[in-house]
């Protein structure tokens, strides 16, 4: 007597498939591992800057253009003026699936850290 409830042993061995093998599947169409080319850039970027990286943010990759945000004037002119071609070449070595054209860079002073307000010292 049937009760309508099939067993696995009554699916056909042709269609089953590991569960490993769907895994991997669902994994490489879903993209969860794919790193992003804003990640890829800002690596090299880290790289390629070094210690002076901290005061840098990738703002943006527009049409082939990175975006930087500098937190210092000095900084900003520093990549401005003459490090440029530099950090550009590097960027387009390191980064083979994203093709940096340009970089622009921004100035954005950073502000007290969020919290309390800082309170005024009153000089005698």
């Amino acid at each position: 007597m049937s009760t309508g409830l099939k067993e696995a042993s009554d699916y056909d061995k042709d269609w089953a498939e590991p569960v490993g093998d769907v895994i991997r599947r669902w994994v490489r169409r879903s993209g969860v591992l794919r790193v992003s080319d804003q990640e890829r850039v800002w690596d090299a970027w880290r790289g390629a800057l070094g210690a002076e990286a901290c005061h840098t943010r990738l703002e943006s990759l527009k049409n082939h253009v990175a975006t930087v945000v500098v937190d210092s004037s000095a900084l900003l002119s520093e990549l401005r003026g003459f490090r440029k071609q530099e950090l550009l070449g590097a960027l387009r070595r390191e980064v083979r699936t994203y093709f940096v054209r340009d970089i622009r860079f921004r100035l954005e002073k950073r502000g007290p850290p969020p919290g309390r307000p800082q309170e005024k010292r009153k000089w005698r």
